[in-house]
């Protein structure tokens, strides 16, 4: 198979993205990811298609199996780039996931998976989202969690509009936090100090309930 371009790539990992969370793509899904033409998109599908990578039905997208190997290729190095910019040189997980954006493109096999035995062979993103082949991580959403319960961060689904606040907030993965609600609000406590929740927020966190 030829060199895929950047772009195309980019595509791919966005379709598999998309199927991990409803199953399979569609094009809207695309235009809306990649704030493109649906003529551009249509450009990129027909090329995908033709080299055997997606399949098109009337549902919508999904990878084949040699789509699927580039996708998650893609995404291991993304990852894995994310985890060596955030343990290894200490930048915050919002820079790590932009400039892993760039840097998923470029590691030789050889290259990412010595970075990999480096860090230990993680199993997750600094977001908690599994390193493909090292199982499922698996929660709850947040809004979805009674009051006076506790609970542990463990993924944050949405990974670019809302890692600031959610950093503020202190809902990174592995955090145990006490959950109190009061009719449709969702407060965290912080230190005996009840801070709210945003909803949009709470939507995008998954985590385990402890009690």
């Amino acid at each position: 198979m030829a060199e895929l371009s950047e772009p195309l790539e980019n595509y791919l990992k966005e379709i598999y993205e998309l199927e991990s969370v409803k199953g399979y793509a569609k094009v809207t899904d695309l235009i809306v990811a990649f704030q493109v033409s649906p003529g551009t998109i249509s450009k990129a599908i027909s090329k995908l298609e033709s080299l055997g990578l997606i399949l098109r039905n009337n549902k919508g997208i999904k990878l084949t199996d040699d789509g699927r190997k580039v996708a998650e290729r893609l995404v291991k190095s993304h990852r894995i780039s994310e985890r060596l910019l955030t343990d290894i040189i200490g930048l915050d997980w919002i820079r790590a996931h932009e400039i892993a954006h760039r840097l998923e493109h470029i590691w030789p096999d050889d290259v990412l998976d010595k970075i990999d035995e480096v860090l230990g062979y993680p199993k997750t993103c600094p977001h908690g989202h599994p390193i493909p082949g090292r199982g499922e991580v698996k929660g709850v959403q947040l809004d979805q969690v009674k009051s006076g319960k506790y609970i542990v961060v463990m993924i944050i689904k949405e990974e670019e509009w809302i890692l600031r606040e959610v950093e503020e907030l202190g809902l990174k993965p592995g955090n145990i936090i006490s959950i109190n609600r009061e009719n449709d609000k969702i407060f965290l406590d912080s230190s005996g100090k009840m801070i709210e929740i945003p909803k949009t927020i709470a939507e995008q966190v998954l985590v385990n309930v402890r009690a």
